[in-house]
């Protein structure tokens, strides 16, 4: 090859290479902030049933402590949110084919997921805790409960199932598309504990007394973050901002407070059952 056809070579294979990055740069743009703002709506990804961070109350409107985090968002945005509901283990697949513009779901960092997604800085520090069968007594820890014959029930593609399937060596780790399939097994019998984070876990036992205990103390510690599509730093840091404001702000502390500690919601939200 002659020295004119290598420097066309090398030319060419400059040109398609900055194409390609100049596409997957626009790419990343059209999905951030400006699009969103383009658009007029922020569009986000949850998964109901996480008590009390998403849920359909009794008016069958989507409420909980994330709703008010993304609402929030768009507020500040100046866009109006649009919430779309998914199985958990689909919101992932949703934000990277562009059908949502961020996941508020209660879901925790990994770095698994981070291999797929972005994620913006902490907004809340949870980690997995036990809702036990009162049929199954003196329950302490999760060894207590990995034995033979003994199911576990878990809402799958979260941290829960995974931590659950590393733990449990002799119980059967049995998973549903969300909490809400997962509690209805342990009310049914059919298992004897749900893994899930300490919120849930607190709240459902609250709803079922008579059936359920819970153990409270967490076994692990996990960062619910907020994902956003691979690629876009711009909304990355603006999130992250944002998320820095509202922990500083009143708001914060009052959608904290309502939803966590004092509860006036717990009328308005239908029993699990």
């Amino acid at each position: 090859m002659n020295w004119r056809r290598k420097v066309a070579v090398v030319c060419l294979v400059t040109f398609v290479a900055t194409g390609i990055l100049g596409g997957l740069t626009a790419q990343a743009q059209d999905k951030g902030i400006a699009a969103i703002k383009k658009n007029g709506k922020l569009v986000v990804g949850t998964a109901s049933g996480y008590y009390p961070f998403e849920m359909v109350d009794k008016k069958n409107e989507l409420v909980g402590f994330d709703v008010d985090i993304a609402k929030a968002i768009a507020k500040e945005m100046g866009v109006q949110v649009e919430f779309q509901n998914y199985a958990f283990s689909g919101l992932i697949p949703a934000l990277q084919s562009s059908k949502i513009d961020l996941v508020i779901a209660g879901m925790t960092v990994t770095d698994k997921r981070k291999e797929v997604v972005d994620f913006s800085d902490t907004y809340f520090v949870s980690g997995q805790a036990l809702l036990v069968n009162k049929s199954v007594p003196n329950v302490k820890k999760p060894e207590d409960l990995d034995k033979k014959d003994f199911v576990i029930a878990v809402s799958m593609g979260t941290t829960a199932d995974q931590t659950a399937s590393r733990i449990f060596k002799n119980a059967t780790v049995k998973k549903f598309e969300g909490s809400a399939l997962a509690g209805l097994e342990l009310l049914n019998g059919k298992a004897q504990a749900v893994v899930h984070e300490p919120p849930w876990v607190a709240i459902y036992q609250r709803m079922n007394p008579d059936k359920t205990y819970a153990i409270l103390e967490p076994f692990t510690t996990e960062d619910l973050g907020i994902a956003v599509p691979k690629g876009n730093p711009e909304l990355v840091t603006w999130l992250n901002a944002f998320l820095k404001k509202y922990r500083e702000s009143g708001e914060y502390k009052k959608a904290y407070a309502y939803w966590f500690v004092d509860m006036p919601w717990w009328e308005n939200v239908p029993p699990k059952k």
